[in-house]
């Protein structure tokens, strides 16, 4: 089963039609990790444009610059040869309108020739900056595009009009993938591969949540090993960050405890943290007005659930045991979704307050804990008004609820967060008897998984 959803690049679409229609020379940077639908974006924007579009393989310069021509040759319909930069200096004069060159996979051509930074720098000063085009450098290897093209230090630098990371789609964007999931099965997919179009696609949604997830952890299937293959595209040591993804995975959460766990040198963890960082795989989060401490959590939820079930789980998986090893996860899924379930609340955020299921306007969100305490989620407008959040991955009734919004308010007095204003919000998968929104005061709300659903519905039609 193949299937063609675009789904929600709106403001990047915008983006790139703006520079299209402004000034004549434009050039963009697009990046981002494999499958996030880099290539995907560029071919909407692409759509009724004169364009060049290269997708670059690690090859010799010469076969590069063969392949680059050809492309050209094709779009132009002339027959052009010759070095990427001279084709480049040509193009525009062997066109009447406005011409687009992609080149995809870029690093791959700096990597043929590591001079072609600088030499397409010179013919941006002295002759593209005056044309009628627009070049978009694109690919996935992302420490290359941040260091090598990005820094102060590339030849690039101060050229481009804009800088695109794509980062996978939020829980809120992933409907249109399983238009006829319930919002605790969206919930269940989006715990299993994240918001990444490539991986969404990789399911069946006409079948049930169970099948799908058997389908991730079979071997030989696609996501069975995908966290790996990006793992050893990406990094120079990819048994030192399965190691180290693995240790967050047992719920190590400090860089010294995940240090000792994946039995590396504490005082080089830090290089660690960061590429994984910069491959939006985990996030290092501090309690809310507090630099310290650091705790390091899964940013990516298909990395989160790879590691927590197929790492995990492989003795099994190898040697055929798949059912037995989808028992044990259908078992421990919802402990596992109330990770998850925090993650999807703190996206929803904006689209909660633009409807008016949260009062304070967050200008700062972010966690909160000290010692044995901790709230998941609070929402501060400084020196107007804080909502503290509860999330719970479960079904409760009223009176349980109530006791809960009050144990709440308790560590938010404790927590030197408060505002002069303050809301308490509870958000559990039901409530037991009672519709959603419940509001037991004027400062305390209760919502579960139908109101959840109805504020996403509520932003779609705006």
């Amino acid at each position: 089963m193949r299937r063609n959803i675009f789904v929600n690049r709106r403001r990047e679409l915008e983006l790139l039609e703006n520079l299209w229609r402004g000034r004549n020379f434009s050039l963009v940077i697009i990046y981002g990790r494999r499958r996030v639908g880099k290539t995907r974006l560029i071919l909407e924007f692409a759509r009724g444009k004169k364009c060049i579009f290269y997708v670059a393989v690690e090859s010799s310069y010469d076969a590069i610059c063969r392949e680059f021509s050809e492309c050209a040759r094709r779009t132009l319909g002339f027959p052009v040869s010759g070095d990427i930069i001279e084709v480049l200096d040509a193009a525009p004069n062997l066109t009447g309108e406005k011409l687009l060159v992609v080149l995809d996979e870029f690093q791959y051509i700096v990597e043929a020739d590591p001079s072609f930074p600088s030499r397409l720098q010179r013919l941006i000063d002295s002759k593209l900056s005056r044309q009628q085009m627009m070049i978009i450098l694109c690919g996935s290897a992302v420490s290359f595009f941040e260091e090598k093209l990005l820094g102060y230090k590339s030849p690039l630098f101060g050229r481009r009009e804009a800088s695109l990371k794509l980062s996978p789609l939020r829980f809120f964007q992933i409907r249109e993938f399983f238009p006829n999931y319930r919002i605790d099965e969206l919930i269940t997919v989006y715990g299993a591969v994240g918001g990444t179009p490539a991986y969404l696609l990789k399911l069946d949604p006409s079948k049930s949540v169970t099948d799908n997830i058997r389908s991730i952890i079979t071997p030989g299937s696609y996501l069975y090993d995908e966290a790996l293959n990006i793992l050893r595209q990406e990094v120079r040591e990819p048994r030192t960050y399965l190691s180290i993804l693995a240790a967050i995975a047992e719920g190590k959460n400090s860089p010294g405890e995940v240090a000792s766990a994946a039995h590396v040198d504490v005082r080089t963890i830090t290089k660690y943290i960061y590429l994984l960082e910069e491959l939006d795989i985990i996030e290092r989060v501090r309690p809310l007005g507090s630099k310290k401490p650091v705790k390091l959590r899964f940013r990516d939820n298909y990395f989160r659930f790879w590691f927590r079930y197929v790492y995990k789980l492989r003795s099994l998986l190898e040697t055929g045991l798949v059912e037995e090893a989808l028992s044990h996860i259908t078992e421990s899924l919802n402990q596992y979704l109330s990770q998850v379930f925090e993650g999807v609340v703190a996206e929803l955020v904006p689209l909660m307050y633009k409807v008016g299921a949260l009062k304070t306007r967050p200008v700062e969100v972010g966690t909160w804990w000290y010692k044995d305490m901790e709230i998941d989620l609070i929402a501060r407008d400084p020196g107007k008004s804080s909502t503290f959040v509860e999330v719970k991955w479960r079904e409760m009734d009223l009176k349980s609820a109530i006791g809960t919004l009050k144990d709440l308010e308790r560590k938010a007095a404790r927590s030197g967060l408060s505002s002069p204003e303050n809301e308490y919000v509870l958000v559990i998968r039901r409530l037991k008897g009672e519709e959603t929104p419940t509001e037991p005061d004027e400062h305390r709300r209760i919502l579960d998984l139908q109101a959840i659903e109805r504020i996403i519905e509520d932003n779609r039609r705006k």
